[in-house]
């Protein structure tokens, strides 16, 4: 280990006074009391139309209701500072940007300052102050340019701007001469940040030499010598001792717009730091969670989670194959109805717990996921206890906290508002207790709003005071195969010494023949999925649904749905003769048409949850990118989902080899030894979910759906109905399915 400048003892303990520690809580709570003033208008409750399961109209302004309408009222202001427009390339040329070489520049090896101060590049730099609260303060040096123009020759200083920590607003711990590193980007520009993060800087703004130190390492090391700010002073040493930079603030910006569409707090890694201060990236993930499985934690048929390599001896070998059945294990907190529990399993995933205190939700829970522990308690509970081993360091955690108390509709204080704080910093304690390699959250997109900063920026600290990078952006959720207007604030987090994500890029496109995507899903699409699911079932009864007298105006359901509120939202049936069946909202927010609800606040269980059909799409990609982070390949033999090892869902390493696959409803995909049982309902998803290869008797492509029909067709029913309203299958209702690719592909033996 490299010298550490902050040498302590009993004797001699480190005392600084960094001005550090979170905001407090009357200071959080007053700002949202100040700043909800954004309600004054009422809306117009004609033109709300919203029914509970029962047939009753409920309070069209409550709940989180109120946060979808109020996210509205907030775009425009949201449009000055995040672009909220579509995330497409729009194929423009990127111009050239200032920092880049061209035939009028010459780098210079030196240049001097009128005082006399010889500046050479790989010095660093103060700058004069600025009125401007994002101004650089300090410049690492890169080149000396001189630059020759038509009418004029001057010099610029070209290099790296940096800030100093505690002028982020909260967003980074407020540590003494720590620093961030400024990189502004555009979303169209393929290079890398270390390029399009060059500014050029007028010499005559510099001030005096600094010394910076670009490390990976945790704080406080590398930092000012302890004994001398003891003898100089907090002052003096802010205005003359070393700098360190431990973070990168990147800016993504569209190259049209020029407005900021996503952000993130980086971690610096080994490769990007000063050789004297570099600290291995391994060495970062084993102090913070004592190493990884590459591959996944999850590895079937073993009494412990798998062997944890020591990823600093560099005698040990990293397996370059995934053991049969491995995968990459995750948690959901605040789950709700499973939502992103569902989108986490079917991506591949070993769900091994999922939490909320809520009973409808927990009973969603245990209903849909009889193999994953199911936690029924507060949070805050959750975190003071002991966990067994198998629950303890997941690679991914999910997190969906209560988000009513910060949303732009919470106008006044509230009976939870104290237990909705607390919640704030227990996502802090969480991710200490936990320690996952990778976290998502999901959030109303109305908090990165300016009047809200405080508590947001508190949030995003209690990620990085524990080493976690970040990104965050909003996502348009139509944009990953949802059929609605949806818009989320979505956060990827990663831990010490860990690579941070991207976000996956769109699936669908209102535009596919110019980006080579998917069309967008339309909700006439979506619910084809149940369009022949009878009349009667407990989710779909068409005979008791909420009906229209006069009916309302007929839309086009080529357009997508508005968002889905907690009782529904602005939203019926395109016919305009009826409300929209709880199955149909349900398939509208993402779930499949078999996830199962528990019977109360059905409606606010939808519209709470985080569509799964995007976490999906997420969890597949961040399972992808980890991979390639543990160098580690596919197996022949794919991961087994979540209920039990004996029902594999398969994970694709690529869109090819995804089309090679298949996913089989509930259970996954079955394999030759431990083959699928599944009923016709559940099969039809072969067609539907993963354009599976099948074969028939008769024929090599059976086409999926209208293979399946045909059993459905030939089948009498009559099913017994159990306590919840579901149907009690009968053991004649089922058949077996081996694995297949289309190679190899499925064998249904449609006369057993």
């Amino acid at each position: 280990m490299a010298e550490i400048y902050n040498p302590v003892s009993v004797s001699q303990p480190l005392v600084i006074d960094d001005d550090d520690g979170y905001e407090s809580l009357s200071g959080i709570k007053h700002e949202l009391e100040e700043g909800h003033l954004l309600l004054e208008e009422r809306f117009d409750v004609d033109d709300v139309f919203e029914v509970d399961e029962y047939g009753n109209e409920v309070n069209p302004f409550e709940e989180l209701d109120q946060e979808y309408r109020a996210e509205g009222r907030l775009e425009g202001d949201l449009y000055e500072v995040i672009d909220l427009t579509e995330d497409a390339d729009d194929n423009a040329a990127t111009s050239r940007p200032r920092t880049a070489t061209a035939s009028d520049e010459d780098i210079l090896q030196y240049w001097t300052l009128d005082d006399g101060l010889l500046l050479t590049p790989h010095m660093t730099v103060e700058l004069r102050p600025s009125v401007d609260q994002e101004a650089i303060e300090f410049l690492r040096i890169l080149s000396i340019v001189k630059i020759t123009e038509p009418e004029r020759t001057f010099v610029v200083l070209r290099g790296w701007g940096f800030r100093r920590s505690r002028n982020f607003q909260g967003c980074l711990p407020k540590k003494l001469n720590e620093v961030c590193l400024i990189a502004k980007m555009k979303i169209s520009d393929k290079r890398g940040w270390k390029e399009q993060a060059l500014i050029d800087v007028d010499p005559r703004q510099v001030m005096m030499l600094r010394d910076l130190r670009m490390t990976n390492a945790d704080f406080p090391d590398y930092r000012f010598n302890a004994n001398e700010y003891h003898r100089l002073g907090k002052e003096m040493i802010k205005e003359s001792g070393p700098l360190v930079c431990r973070w990168r603030k990147e800016e993504h910006r569209h190259p049209r717009t020029k407005t900021a569409c996503e952000f993130a707090f980086v971690r610096l890694s080994e490769d990007e730091v000063d050789d004297r201060y570099r600290v291995k990236d391994a060495q970062m993930v084993n102090r913070w969670r004592g190493g990884v499985v590459p591959g996944g934690s999850h590895i079937p048929n073993r009494d412990s989670p798998g062997l944890v390599l020591d990823l600093e001896d560099e005698g040990s070998e990293q397996a370059s194959d995934l053991q049969p059945g491995q995968r990459y294990t995750a948690a959901d907190i605040f789950a709700g109805a499973g939502g992103a529990s569902r989108g986490i399993e079917r991506s591949g995933c070993r769900l091994l717990f999922s939490l909320d205190h809520w009973e409808p939700a927990a009973r969603s829970l245990r209903r849909n996921f009889p193999g994953t522990h199911i936690y029924q308690k507060e949070v805050t509970d959750f975190v003071t206890e002991d966990l067994p081993p198998e629950h303890s360091y997941p690679d991914i955690l999910h997190l969906s906290p209560p988000c009513q108390f910060w949303s732009p509709a919470h106008t006044v204080a509230g009976k939870d508002d104290e237990k909705n704080i607390a919640v704030l910093f227990s996502c802090t304690d969480l991710i200490k207790k936990l320690r996952p390699r990778v976290f998502t959250v999901e959030q109303t997109f109305g908090l990165v709003h300016d009047r809200f900063r405080l508590y947001f920026h508190t949030f995003l600290q209690g990620f990085t005071s524990h080493g976690y990078s970040l990104r965050y952006k909003i996502l348009h959720l139509n944009q990953y195969g949802l059929a609605q207007t949806r818009r989320r604030l979505v956060i990827i987090g990663a831990g010490p010494g860990e690579k941070l994500p991207p976000f996956p890029p769109p699936t669908h496109s209102k535009t596919p023949e110019v980006d080579g995507l998917k069309p967008v899903v339309t909700p006439y699409q979506a619910l084809l999925a149940i369009k022949r699911i009878k009349s009667g079932h407990p989710m779909h009864n068409l005979a008791t649904v909420h009906r229209f007298d006069p009916p309302k105006r007929p839309w086009d359901p080529s357009k997508p749905v508005n968002t889905i509120t907690c009782s529904g939202g602005q939203n019926y049936h395109w016919l305009g003769e009826r409300q929209f069946t709880d199955l149909e909202y349900a398939v509208l927010q993402g779930f499949p048409r078999w996830h199962q609800f528990s019977e109360t606040n059905v409606k606010k269980q939808i519209g709470n949850a985080f569509a799964p059909s995007v976490v999906r799409v997420l969890y597949e990609h961040l399972i992808r990118f980890l991979r390639k982070q543990d160098g580690v390949a596919g197996s022949n033999l794919p991961p087994s989902s979540s209920s039990g090892d004996s029902s594999p869902i398969a994970i694709p390493d690529s869109d090819e080899e995804r089309d090679e696959l298949q996913f089989l409803g509930l259970g996954g995909l079955g394999t030759k030894d431990q083959p699928m049982k599944l009923d016709d309902e559940e099969v039809e998803y072969l067609g539907e979910s993963a354009r599976g290869w099948s074969a028939t008797m008769t024929g090599r492509w059976d086409g999926g759906r209208e293979g399946v029909g045909r059993r459905a067709r030939c089948e009498a029913r009559g099913y017994e109905v159990d306590a919840d309203g579901w149907p009690e299958y009968r053991e004649e209702d089922f058949m077996e399915l081996d694995a297949g690719t289309m190679q190899d592909p499925v064998v249904i033996d449609w006369e057993t």
